[in-house]
């Protein structure tokens, strides 16, 4: 019989404590002793800490840890993985302070881990079930596009299937396939641009651990069991890598009464996905060999040197194929033959080359953009944070705006007698006159700042890339700063 437990993850957030703990003494855990790990992180409200302590737990042992010094969410995070062997433990579910449970999640995880622990194929098991695809959700395309932003897996013959995409709103981690991460963890370095790795995960900040974990399962090539009920659900709250609360990555949760469950082998028959949420089982409605094909059917791959390529997008090859684009999830036009001209398989003819995709851009109604900035400024400054503190954070004390509009205008004000100073506007109107600051055009020779904040950003990336012909600092859309 397996050694379960189950890790608390917690820093202040006392009501998201709260809620998780309620929903743990509600589970059940057909009469197994499981224990509970309360892992707090030094914070300046010792609330959380009386709150796991004062916490009754009736179905095994509990362990309460509360850390002296701060170490922050990314090494928070690494430790109570480690809990596994600290308390000698098979396997752990991990909830962080603003995921819940449903009322049956241990039935799933026992069942997972019975079935999976020994599988060198698998490097987790998942209890949240994505309803989007995260890396395309997050850059929020216009309603045109919204499609792209659904992940609804095909159904097949068990109750799960398996993705190369590491979880962090309630997840199952194994004893040896946690110590095998944490020994490649350690020689790691950073985490570069890899056209392999979603461009969005290597963006994240180096406080981010699921990024390396999301890297381990795509080099090693390992996946997460993923069931077609989910049996977490995370209401995405404020906190270290989140600057307001959004209900946008809820999920559903299983209320099933059954303990058993159907969980298919991983074979080549097996549906995965890969880290872009890729159907990697569409080369036989290709009629082309696994290996050769890449499927870029979000379009967030940026290159290949694969011969095969199915895309939506729009490329000099000869198309072997097309399809419709009419049927959720999409690859339901591949496997019921839907006709038309939305899905396109190309050979590129590639000869093992370096095959650059076009990308594509997808952009919000400019008026729906400002009103987006606008709603999440006041969002910023109604939780009490101010446009000095976000400056003063990243040490950026002198910046400079470009567009002398009312964005720009309305951050200037928020600005002056403060301890950030914007030193000039940047504009190409040579007209403007009666302004409290210096204007200058992007031609002039521009004065050191640590930042130049950029407004109008549907042209960001023209602009950013002009300026730093003249500038080497950061470069930001105003746009990023409110998200």
């Amino acid at each position: 019989m397996y050694r379960y437990g189950i890790v608390v993850i917690g820093y202040k957030k006392e009501e998201g404590i709260k809620r998780l703990l309620h929903a743990l003494s509600f589970a059940d855990y057909d009469q197994q002793d499981v224990e509970l790990i309360i892992s707090i992180d030094k914070s300046e409200d010792d609330k959380i800490g009386d709150l796991a302590n004062t916490f009754q737990w009736n179905f095994g042992q509990k362990h309460v840890i509360l850390y002296k010094e701060r170490l922050g969410l990314k090494e928070h995070v690494l430790r109570c993985g480690d809990y596994l062997n600290t308390y000698d433990l098979d396997a752990i579910a991990v909830f962080e302070d603003d995921t819940m449970p449903s009322w049956n999640f241990f039935h799933f995880m026992k069942a997972a881990t019975e079935k999976y622990i020994e599988d060198e194929n698998i490097a987790g098991v998942a209890l949240h079930t994505y309803c989007r695809n995260f890396n395309t959700h997050i850059r929020k395309p216009d309603a045109k596009f919204a499609a792209r932003e659904w992940f609804v897996p095909i159904m097949n013959d068990g109750d799960n299937c398996f993705i190369q995409y590491a979880q962090s709103w309630g997840q199952v981690w194994f004893k040896r396939q946690w110590n095998e991460f944490r020994e490649w963890y350690a020689m790691q370095d950073g985490l570069e641009s890899d056209p392999l790795i979603p461009k969005i995960v290597s963006d994240w900040p180096e406080t981010s651990w699921l990024k390396y974990h999301i890297k381990y399962c795509i080099v090693k090539n390992k996946y997460f069991v993923y069931p077609y009920l989910s049996y977490a659900t995370c209401f995405t709250e404020v906190g270290e890598h989140t600057n307001m609360q959004t209900d946008d990555y809820q999920a559903p949760l299983s209320n099933i009464q059954s303990k058993t469950f159907k969980l298919i082998d991983f074979d080549d028959r097996a549906l995965k996905y890969d880290a872009f949420f890729e159907n990697q089982n569409l080369y036989q409605y290709c009629n082309v060999n696994r290996a050769d094909l890449l499927v870029d059917l979000y379009g967030e791959h940026v290159e290949t040197n694969k011969r095969y390529i199915l895309t939506k997008k729009k490329m000099a090859y000869r198309v072997i194929r097309s399809w419709g684009d009419k049927l959720v999830p999409h690859e339901m036009n591949l496997i019921y033959d839907y006709p038309g001209n939305d899905i396109f398989l190309y050979d590129s003819f590639n000869a093992g080359e370096t095959v650059k995709f076009p990308q594509e851009s997808f952009r919000k109604d400019k008026m729906e953009i400002y009103f987006h900035i606008l709603d999440r400024w006041m969002g910023m400054e109604e939780r009490g944070k101010t446009l000095e503190s976000y400056f003063l954070e990243k040490n950026w004390k002198h910046i400079a705006i470009y567009g002398y509009g009312k964005i720009g205008k309305h951050m200037y004000n928020r600005l002056k007698n403060s301890l950030v100073s914007v030193d000039y506007f940047i504009d190409q109107n040579t007209w403007i006159c009666g302004t409290e600051t210096v204007i200058k055009v992007p031609t002039d020779k521009l004065p050191m700042v640590d930042a130049i904040i950029i407004t109008p950003v549907l042209e960001f990336g023209e602009i950013a890339k002009c300026l730093r012909q003249r500038q080497d600092c950061p470069m930001v859309s105003v746009e990023d700063i409110f998200e």
